[in-house]
């Protein structure tokens, strides 16, 4: 039967698009965006409707070369419905999430059966990071999602013969135009990403000639036009300059730490093995081929290896390291952990001892550190700093002495994960199918309970204050003050002053705020550790500031203080 006019089809489409809003949707606009990256598309998503110009990337009003538009405008889709605020620059991934499960059933039911669609949806659902990143505001699952169905097209194109000529020309088509996707999105790593794939598959199983020179000219032509249609567009109204600083920061990323942001070669390794629990640990059982294995599934398999290694390899060289980095790696993971789910229900592969214990004990860990840490902190109300010497980072140390309330009833989330956990435990030593099953969605039940209770009380902790004290300018009919950051990077204060276009040349130069006669009041943030300078400056003086962040207002020329705005009383981290 057509698997389009299969009524289980259209019925588990529309389970699928209901169950996965639910698990994506809820709860995403009630905390802070983080800084940097969220904070950071936000508001370049923000400045695109504020300067009305769409088509030109900005952060702060100036041309901002790190990504191309294609999220901005699904972000600024999401403000013109519902407002610039958290719930709509995190929508975009929400709905990528909705996507990614409907694309997943798609796929495995193309490759197995329905059984084997709904497992995989699950252990993508059901695992930590994978699930978590649907909940963010960051570039990264809609880009994912983009390079994996390139993949998945060429696979497809892959396992037809010469004979069909019309389909794999299609197939081919399909896999550049959202490989000029991904590079919309993101730029040419996603263009990347999948050319290494190709590539390496096609000497790994000795085919050279995987797509002909027909298919290769209908793959380059979609991802020319796709990609034209913006890079393009960039380069006749504005010159070459965009693209060459893109160009020169995808070196700098790939040569040197940017910002600080390096690790050892094995980071992504760690973050996949452990981030993407439990399926990171059921994809060992996927890797190896059983002898009953279809060649479709064979093939898939290998392409689903090399796609990770490829992107596992590239980051794990690459010296800037950021969790997200190797987000892509989740998809083909996710596979094998499908394949390894799958067999351990049909009874071909079992939970060997050492799984086992992997599982039991990263499990019992996760339950305990979360059952255990509203319990610690409530313990010591009042008296965090018995606790936070040990803490090296001045910074870290003065964010946990910020005002938050915990109830200790929040253990309850984590022990409730625990328990199901434990169920899950004990069913997979006799009934596998319930085991599975509670093990995956015990990690789904800690996105649904503990991160709404954490997330608002951790981010306090991180950010509450500095975000208050933007938020205070927002509010005020006088004229506008500068806000500015001070030894350190941020773009929290763009967005959460609503700041406006800049008129004043002389405004964009700190030193000019700093020691020029200014037409409008100057603040300067910065952290603690980070103030020296300020504090024996002649024309600042500090006005609040106690949990990790400090304010500092610019005196007049005359040497008289101007009207101070309200000072840490007023501006200390709200509480939860």
């Amino acid at each position: 039967m057509n698997v389009l006019t299969d009524t289980s089809f259209r019925t588990d489409r529309i389970i699928i698009i209901l169950v996965s809003a639910l698990l994506f949707i809820p709860f995403i606009g009630s905390v802070h965006l983080f800084d940097w990256d969220e904070i950071n598309f936000a508001e370049a998503s923000r400045e695109m409707i504020m300067s009305g110009d769409y088509t030109h990337v900005q952060i702060n009003y100036e041309t901002f070369w790190e990504k191309p538009p294609f999220f901005f405008w699904l972000q600024v889709i999401c403000m013109k419905l519902f407002g610039v605020n958290e719930f709509a620059a995190r929508l975009p991934n929400a709905l990528t999430g909705i996507a990614t499960m409907l694309a997943l059933y798609a796929m495995g039911r193309k490759l197995e059966n329905r059984k084997f669609a709904w497992i995989w949806m699950l252990t993508y659902a059901g695992s930590v990071l994978p699930h978590f990143y649907f909940r963010t505001g960051i570039i990264d699952p809609v880009f994912n999602l983009f390079i994996f169905v390139s993949v998945w097209f060429v696979y497809r194109l892959a396992q037809l013969g010469p004979d069909q000529s019309k389909g794999r020309l299609k197939f081919a088509a399909l896999a550049g135009f959202f490989a000029g996707m991904a590079v919309l999105t993101k730029g040419p790593v996603g263009l990347l990403v999948v050319l290494l794939t190709v590539g390496v598959y096609m000497i790994v199983a000795r085919k050279f000639w995987a797509l002909t020179i027909k298919e290769w000219f209908f793959f380059f032509l979609l991802v020319g036009t796709v990609s034209v249609a913006w890079f393009g567009y960039e380069l006749v109204t504005n010159g070459p300059f965009f693209l060459q600083e893109f160009i020169i920061y995808q070196i700098r990323l790939f040569k040197t730490q940017d910002a600080g942001h390096g690790g050892p070669f094995y980071y992504h390794a760690l973050v996949i093995l452990f981030g993407c629990f439990p399926m990171s640990y059921f994809a060992f059982l996927g890797i190896k081929n059983n002898a009953d294995d279809a060649e479709a599934r064979k093939q898939m398999r290998l392409w689903s290896i090399i796609a990770f290694a490829v992107v596992l390899v590239l980051f794990s060289i690459v010296k800037t390291k950021i969790v997200h980095y190797s987000s892509f790696c989740y998809f083909p993971l996710s596979y094998l952990a499908a394949t390894g789910v799958e067999r351990v229900l049909n009874g071909s592969k079992s939970i060997n001892r050492f799984l086992f214990i992997a599982l039991l004990l990263t499990g019992i860990i996760i339950g305990l550190a979360l059952t255990g840490f509203p319990l610690l902190v409530k313990h010591f109300e009042g008296r965090m700093f018995e606790i936070t010497p040990l803490i090296k980072d001045p910074f870290a140390a003065k964010n946990f002495l910020a005002p938050v309330i915990w109830s200790g009833w929040e253990s309850l989330a984590g022990l409730a994960y625990l328990i199901v956990f434990l169920t899950a435990i004990y069913y997979l030593k006799k009934e596998i199918v319930k085991g599975v099953v509670l093990i995956f969605f015990s990690t789904i039940l800690f996105h649904e309970t503990v991160l709404p209770l954490f997330l608002p009380k951790i981010e306090t902790y991180i950010q509450g204050e500095v975000i208050n004290f933007y938020e205070s300018f927002t509010d005020r009919d006088a004229k506008p003050a500068y806000v500015e950051v001070y030894n350190f990077k941020s773009y929290a204060h763009l967005y959460y002053t609503n700041k406006a276009p800049i008129t004043n040349p002389k405004a964009k130069k700190l030193h000019w705020l700093m020691e020029g006669n200014t037409d409008r009041d100057v603040y300067l943030v910065t952290k603690v550790g980070r103030e020296e300078t300020l504090e024996v400056h002649p024309n600042f003086k500090k006005v609040g500031g106690q949990y990790g962040y400090l304010f500092y207002k610019k005196i007049d020329n005359f040497g008289k203080k101007k009207k101070q705005l309200p000072t840490s009383d007023s501006l200390q981290a709200s509480t939860y």
